[in-house]
């Protein structure tokens, strides 16, 4: 019997990202009182836009969340699993369990949480998907680290705020870092998967580390 094909991993770390990215664009809707559509919109358009623009950039077209169905279903998903965690009556009745998880775990930090895991994901899979079209590895690691940060770009704008990347804690080169990982090991051995997730995991763990530490890329004083 033949052994079933192993899952692409741009397509991994993309639905992976999706999730992560869409649930904290859906707490970020909860956080501004946003209504159920409005929620919704915004879990899409995080989890979606940098993607979007990826494919657009190196020429993947019809982008991958036209033609493959579970691009949009893990947005509606990770949406669907805040919109129920932070609305539990949606379900027409309380959850012991979701109501522990809420006490336990703050919005701002699921949200951190959140974005961090994106970040790792998106930059992993916007990396290994421009190195499948051709890219070299400088441009393939930019191209991760757009679609890691496109669709908060597009989040924080939409909800009228300075886009993160542009005004917090080390951002863009936690993805960058990871981005750099995965081009370098995909020229010594382009089949070590392994590698793609200790990529992630490092950008998350930079990601975190920045926020705990409070690390900036600060202009010094004129």
């Amino acid at each position: 019997m033949l052994a079933a094909p192993a899952p692409h991993l741009p397509i991994v770390f993309d639905l992976l990202g999706i999730l992560t990215s869409s649930a904290a664009g859906a707490l970020t809707g909860v956080r501004k009182g946003l209504d159920l559509v409005g929620v919704l919109v915004l879990a899409a358009v995080t989890g979606l836009g940098g993607g979007v623009l990826r494919d657009l950039m190196i020429g993947a077209v019809p982008v991958a969340m036209l033609t493959d169905w579970r691009y949009l279903a893990s947005a509606t998903l990770a949406a669907a699993a805040v919109l129920i965690a932070q609305h539990p009556l949606i379900l027409g009745r309380r959850v012991p369990m979701v109501d522990r998880v809420r006490r336990r775990i703050p919005l701002s930090t699921a949200f951190l949480v959140a974005d961090s895991a994106t970040l790792g994901c998106f930059a992993v899979s916007g990396t290994a998907k421009a190195l499948d079209y051709g890219l070299a590895v400088i441009p393939a690691a930019l191209m991760g680290v757009v679609t890691a940060v496109g669709g908060g770009v597009v989040r924080d704008v939409l909800v009228n705020e300075v886009p993160t990347v542009l005004r917090r804690e080390l951002y863009a080169v936690p993805a960058l870092v990871g981005a750099l990982i995965v081009g370098t090991t995909n020229q010594l051995d382009p089949a070590a998967t392994a590698l793609a997730f200790v990529a992630a995991a490092v950008t998350m763990g930079l990601r975190l580390l920045a926020v705990r530490n409070d690390w900036h890329a600060r202009l010094p004083a004129p």
